[in-house]
C-alpha cells in the first residue's frame, strides 16, 4: 500500500526527552523520576506520594447494594409538546427577546467559537511575573499554581480540553516586557523561558481598572506557541491584576481565573447585551447565548464595568454551555464489544485503530495496530478524506469549529467521518469509507447545533443516526446516512429542554438507543425518550425528579457503560467535588439497567468516588464486564506546596453484582487517555497522549491480571488528535 510507515515503539515506560515537570500544575519532578505513565508492570515503577498507603484509598471495594429501583413509565406528552420546554428560570432579567436565537456562529462577528480538538487537547501554559520577592514571590506563584488547577480543571469537566502547565518554562521573578503598541500604548507581553512550546502566558500586573484580560481564545487556533499574533507584537496571554494574587484569600484569584479562562474556552460575556450596558464590548448585533440568561454566570458582567458579585463558581448553565459548545460525541459504544473499536481500513477481526486529524487537512493519518511477540506498534498510512483525489473541494475550510466524528453507516467492518462546523462559513461533509476508499459528500447545516449520537432508527440497528438536538428551539433535524446519500430530516421529535444527551442501548443492543436527558438546574428533571421501531420514533416520554433517582444538586459527570456485563448500558454519576473551592462532597450513584422492551427501569446504587476525577470506561481485566478508569492529572497529585491532594488515579473493576474492587495507579504527567482494544485479546487498552511532546504512551492490558504492561511510546503526527477522544460523556 502506498505510502505505509512501520512505526516503532521504544520499550519504556515513558522517557525523559520531553520538558521537565511538564503537566497540569504541581512542581519540578524530582531527578531520580522520568515522565510517563507508571503502573505496576511499568519497568520504572513511579514512587507513589509521601504518607500514601493502598488502604487508605476511599471507597477501595464497595458492593453492588441496590436501595431503590425507579421505574420511568410513560406519559401522553409528546416531546415537542410545550410543557417539556424550559424549566422555569427566577432570574431578575433576561438576556434577550424570545425570537433571539440560541447558539454559536462562524458568521462574523465570531460569537462563542470552539477549538479544534488537537488545539483543545494542548492548551499549555507558562506562568511568568508573578509579584512579591523571595518568599513572598515564591508563596504567590505556588498560590497561582493551585488556582490555575483547580479551575482549568473545572473547565476540563466539561469540555473535553486539555490545559498543559509547562512547569520547566516558568518565569515567576521575570518582569512583564513593556512593547510600544499603536496609538501610544504600551502592551505587556508574557515572557516565559526562550522557546517556550506554551500556546500562552499567565501573568500578573498592574491593571488599573481591570481584574484580567485574556486574547487566548479560539480564532487564533493554528498560531504557533506563545509568538506574536498575525505577525506582530502582541502574544497570547492571561493577564491579571497583581491585586488579587497578592490576596492571601484566594477565592477571588479563582473567580477571575474562572471568568478569563472562560473566555479562553471561547466565550463572551452572559450580559454582554444587558439594557444599559455601556463601554467596550459591551454590546453586540447577533449575540447568540448557548443557554438562557443566567445572572450568576461567571462571564456576567452587568453595566460591563466587572463581574457580578452573584458570580462565584461555574453555574449550572455555564457548564452546559462548555458541555454544548465543545462536546465531541462518541459513536455509540464504539469499544463494547472489546474487539470491535474505532476501525478504518476494514480489516476484519482486527484490533481497534487510531485515525490521527489535524484541524483542516484534507486527509487523516491512520494508525493499524499490529502484535508482534506479545507487543503491540502500529503501522501509519495516509488516509484521505477524498480518494482517489487527495485535493478537497474548494469549499473545505479549515477552521476550528469542526467536530469530526465517527460513524457506522453502511459498511461492517469501517467507520465513516462527519465533518460538521456550525454556521454558514463551514462546509459539513459526510466521508463515507468502504475499507479505505473513502467518497465524501457535501451537505449543509448552517444552525448551532449539539450532536447526538445512536441507533435511533428501529428499522436499522446496523447504522448510526445523528440528531442534530438545537436547545431552546423546535428546530431539531436528524442526519441520516444511507445507501450513499445523505439526507436531513426535519420531521423528527423536539427536545427543547435545556439538558445533556445520553444516548445508549439501555435496553439492550437488541433495541434501539435510548436518550436520558438531564437538566442540571435547580428543580430539573430526567427526560427520557424510550425509541420504538422508527427513525427516532419515542413510544414514550417520562419525566422524573433527579432526587428520585438519587440524583442530589450539584455538579454531575457521568461516564456510560455496561458495568455489571448484562448487555445494557448504565450510567455512574459522579458528584464532583470541589474543596478547593469551598463547595461539600456530592454523593455519586450508579444506575443500573433493569429495562426491558416495554419500560426503561434503573436500580440505583449509592458510590464513593472520592474527589475530583475524570472517568474514562472500558474493560481492563477482560471478563465482559465495563470498568472506570478515574484518572486524576498530575497536577492533583503533585507533592509540594503547589498541591491540594496526594490522591492517585484508580481503576474500579465492576463485578457481575454491581460491586467493584479498586486498584490504585499512579501518572507523573499530563496526559489524554484514548481507550482501544489494540490486541483484539478482549481487554482494553490504554494510550496516553502527550499532546505537547507528541508521544503515545501504551499501556497494554494484561487479562485476567488487573495490571499493564507498559509496551512503549510512539511518536504522534505534530499538532493531531485522535478522531473519536471522549471522556464519560
Amino acid at each position: 500500500m502506498l505510502g505505509v510507515a512501520f512505526l516503532a515503539i521504544t520499550p519504556a515506560c515513558g522517557d525523559d526527552s520531553g520538558p521537565a515537570g511538564s503537566g497540569t500544575g504541581g512542581d519540578e519532578m524530582p531527578d531520580d523520576q522520568v515522565p510517563g505513565p507508571g503502573g505496576p508492570s511499568c519497568p520504572v515503577q513511579v514512587v507513589p506520594p509521601p504518607g500514601w498507603s493502598p488502604d487508605d484509598l476511599e471507597a477501595r471495594a464497595q458492593p453492588g447494594k441496590i436501595t431503590r429501583v425507579v421505574t420511568l413509565r410513560g406519559d401522553t406528552q409528546a416531546p415537542n409538546d410545550p410543557s417539556s420546554g424550559h424549566a422555569s428560570h427566577a432570574e431578575p432579567f433576561a438576556l434577550t427577546a424570545p425570537s433571539r436565537p440560541f447558539g454559536a456562529t462562524t458568521q462574523g462577528p465570531h460569537i462563542h467559537e470552539r477549538w479544534g480538538e488537537s488545539r483543545k487537547l494542548e492548551l499549555s501554559y507558562c506562568i511568568t511575573a508573578v509579584p512579591g520577592e523571595d518568599a513572598e514571590n515564591e508563596d504567590n506563584y505556588h498560590r497561582m499554581i493551585r488556582s490555575l488547577v483547580d479551575t482549568t480543571a473545572e473547565w476540563e469537566r466539561v469540555t473535553g480540553a486539555n490545559f498543559v502547565h509547562v512547569v520547566a518554562d516558568d518565569t515567576p521573578t521575570s518582569q512583564p516586557h513593556p512593547t510600544p503598541g499603536p496609538g501610544g500604548f504600551t502592551i505587556l507581553s508574557p515572557e516565559c523561558a526562550t522557546g517556550t512550546r506554551s500556546y500562552f502566558g499567565v501573568f500578573t500586573a498592574f491593571l488599573p481598572q481591570k481584574q484580567g484580560e485574556t486574547n487566548s481564545v479560539p480564532q487564533a487556533w493554528n498560531d504557533p506557541a506563545l509568538e506574536p499574533l498575525g505577525g506582530g507584537v502582541l502574544k497570547r496571554a492571561l493577564m491579571l491584576s497583581s491585586g488579587p494574587v497578592w490576596n492571601v484569600n484566594e477565592s477571588l484569584l479563582r473567580v477571575i481565573l474562572r471568568h478569563e479562562l472562560g473566555h479562553v474556552m471561547g466565550f463572551v460575556h452572559e450580559e454582554v447585551n444587558h439594557p444599559g450596558s455601556v463601554g467596550e464590548g459591551c454590546s453586540d448585533a447577533d449575540p447568540r447565548p448557548l443557554t438562557p440568561a443566567d445572572s450568576r454566570s461567571i462571564m456576567t458582567t452587568p453595566g460591563c464595568t466587572g463581574m457580578s458579585g452573584d458570580a462565584e463558581i461555574l453555574t449550572h448553565h455555564d457548564r452546559l454551555s462548555g458541555f454544548y459548545l465543545h462536546h465531541t460525541p462518541r459513536s455509540r459504544f464504539e469499544t463494547r464489544p472489546p474487539n470491535a473499536g474505532y476501525r478504518y481500513g476494514g480489516i476484519a477481526n482486527g484490533g481497534a485503530e487510531i485515525l490521527w486529524h489535524s484541524e483542516g487537512a484534507p486527509q487523516g493519518v491512520l494508525w493499524r495496530p499490529q502484535v508482534v511477540a506479545g507487543a503491540i506498534s502500529f503501522v501509519e498510512q495516509p488516509f484521505p478524506y477524498w480518494s482517489p483525489n487527495e485535493s478537497p473541494p474548494q469549499s473545505w475550510y479549515p477552521n476550528q469549529s469542526e467536530v469530526v466524528i465517527p460513524l457506522r453507516i453502511d459498511v461492517p467492518n469501517s467507520f465513516g467521518l462527519l465533518f460538521y462546523g456550525s454556521g454558514p462559513d463551514v462546509d459539513d461533509f459526510v466521508v463515507l469509507n468502504s475499507g479505505g476508499s473513502t467518497t465524501a459528500i457535501e451537505w449543509s447545516h448552517d444552525a448551532f447545533a449539539v450532536p447526538v449520537v445512536g441507533r435511533f432508527d428501529g428499522s436499522d440497528l446496523g447504522r448510526d443516526v445523528v440528531y442534530l438536538y438545537q436547545p431552546g428551539t423546535e428546530e431539531s433535524t436528524a442526519l441520516v446516512i444511507s445507501n450513499d446519500q445523505v439526507s436531513v430530516v426535519t420531521e423528527v421529535p423536539q427536545q427543547t429542554a435545556f439538558a445533556y444527551p445520553l444516548a445508549a442501548p439501555y435496553r439492550g443492543v437488541q433495541h434501539p438507543d435510548d436518550i436520558v436527558w438531564l437538566e442540571p438546574n435547580a428543580g430539573g428533571k430526567v427526560i427520557a425518550w424510550r425509541l420504538g421501531s422508527g427513525l427516532l420514533d419515542p413510544v414514550a416520554v417520562t419525566r422524573t425528579a433527579r432526587g428520585d433517582l438519587g440524583l442530589v444538586p450539584g455538579e454531575h459527570v457521568p461516564a456510560i457503560g455496561d458495568f455489571n456485563g448484562d448487555d445494557r448500558a448504565d450510567i455512574m454519576w459522579q458528584g464532583v467535588s470541589n474543596q478547593a473551592a469551598g463547595f461539600p462532597e456530592i454523593e455519586d450513584v450508579l444506575w443500573f439497567s433493569r429495562s426491558t422492551a416495554e419500560a426503561l427501569v434503573f436500580a440505583t446504587v449509592p458510590k464513593s468516588v472520592g474527589r475530583s476525577h475524570r472517568p474514562f470506561v472500558g474493560d481492563f481485566d477482560g471478563d465482559g464486564i465495563d470498568d472506570i478508569f478515574w484518572h486524576r492529572s498530575w497536577g492533583m497529585t503533585a507533592d509540594g506546596p503547589s498541591a491540594f491532594t496526594t490522591d492517585p488515579s484508580f481503576i474500579w473493576y465492576f463485578d457481575a453484582t454491581g460491586g467493584h474492587q479498586t486498584e490504585a495507579f499512579v501518572l507523573e504527567g499530563d496526559y489524554s487517555p484514548y481507550v482501544g482494544d489494540f490486541d483484539a485479546d478482549g481487554c482494553h487498552d490504554i494510550a496516553w497522549l502527550d499532546a505537547l511532546g507528541d508521544e503515545l504512551h501504551v499501556w497494554r492490558c494484561l487479562p485476567g491480571a488487573r495490571d499493564f504492561d507498559c509496551a512503549g511510546t510512539a511518536q504522534t503526527p505534530p499538532d493531531a488528535a485522535p478522531v473519536g477522544m471522549h471522556w464519560g460523556f
